[in-house]
């Protein structure tokens, strides 16, 4: 490309006329990789929103982690397209130079823009960002704990287990749920940390919890189970038939009224369950729900049957 033209169209990217910026943003594909990069984060500024959706756009596209400071800053742009339009954008800066910038973008003085740059580094996977996640899961804002947890939670290091631990404490719920997704993937030590979680105030909480206690079948789990088979929300009830089903608790009587709950999901789980179990004793509670007004509670029970009558009769 001649001089004399990257000049020319650096000056249409400058120009006065915003419907000129605009047309000149959009015919930018071909000769992108001649346009220098602080040309494209001068536009992140201009007066017009489209101008800036289509720099931020364009500097994706180039890829030049030199544009995410800029893009970082577009964030928080006034227009909310804009704003989203750049939190995706950084997504996609996906090499190793990106970790830098992105690690500046944490330390931010706007959580917003703190948490879309974790997010990115979320993405990336690096180790190098490891301290900069543990010290964000103390962020004061629920938003920026909660994407440094989940980026702890996908590198799976177990340096990050007592942070992790912590956050299944957090004031915000959906920090303490994706707290005990990530411990009870990391460390048999967790079970404590669930079995607490259990009682908390929030029944997504509980559900999360009761749920993940499926993947241990000592004594005090299957205990906290069944405790949970009383909890005042259905889902949560459902959660521990679930559960007690997996780890095979010898507990096939106590799921027997659940075969009569007044909800099919129920129904359903506890059918599933008992023949997880191998509870043989429950045949003739199961043949009544094959009368189940639910033909998916009929087809459980049916399931359920055969399962148990091939391990009674093998």
């Amino acid at each position: 490309m001649s001089n004399e033209f990257a000049a020319f169209f650096l000056s249409r990217l400058h120009s006065e006329d915003v419907d000129e910026r605009r047309l000149a943003l959009t015919e930018l594909n071909e000769i992108l990789e001649y346009v220098p990069v602080e040309e494209l984060v001068r536009l992140l500024t201009d007066k017009d929103a489209a101008v800036r959706k289509l720099a931020v756009q364009a500097l994706e596209e180039l890829g030049d982690p030199g544009a995410i400071p800029g893009i970082l800053e577009a964030v928080t742009d006034s227009n909310r397209e804009v704003g989203q339009t750049a939190k995706a954008a950084l997504r996609e800066f996906r090499t190793e130079a990106a970790v830098a910038p992105l690690l500046e973008g944490v330390k931010n003085a706007n959580s917003e823009v703190r948490a879309a740059a974790l997010i990115a580094l979320r993405d990336l996977r690096s180790t190098q960002a490891f301290t900069a996640l543990i010290n964000a899961a103390r962020d004061q804002s629920p938003a920026v704990r909660r994407e440094a947890i989940l980026a702890l939670a996908y590198l799976q290091e177990p340096e990050a287990l007592p942070v992790l631990r912590n956050s299944v404490v957090d004031p915000d719920p959906e920090i303490r749920r994706i707290a005990i997704d990530a411990v009870s993937l990391l460390d048999d030590s967790a079970v404590s940390a669930l079995i607490k979680a259990t009682t908390d105030a929030d029944w997504q909480v509980r559900a999360q919890a009761v749920s993940r206690l499926s993947r241990f079948s000592d004594e005090q789990v299957i205990d906290t189970l069944r405790q949970a088979l009383e909890d005042d929300r259905w889902q949560v009830v459902k959660e521990a038939i679930q559960s007690l089903g997996k780890v095979k608790a010898p507990l096939g009587p106590y799921l027997i009224p659940f075969l009569f709950h007044e909800l099919a999901d129920v129904r359903i789980a506890a059918a599933s369950a008992i023949a997880d179990i191998g509870d043989t004793s429950s045949l003739l509670e199961l043949r009544k729900l094959l009368r189940d007004p639910d033909t998916g509670a009929q087809k459980a029970a049916a399931r359920a049957i055969a399962r148990l009558e091939f391990c009674r009769d093998a």
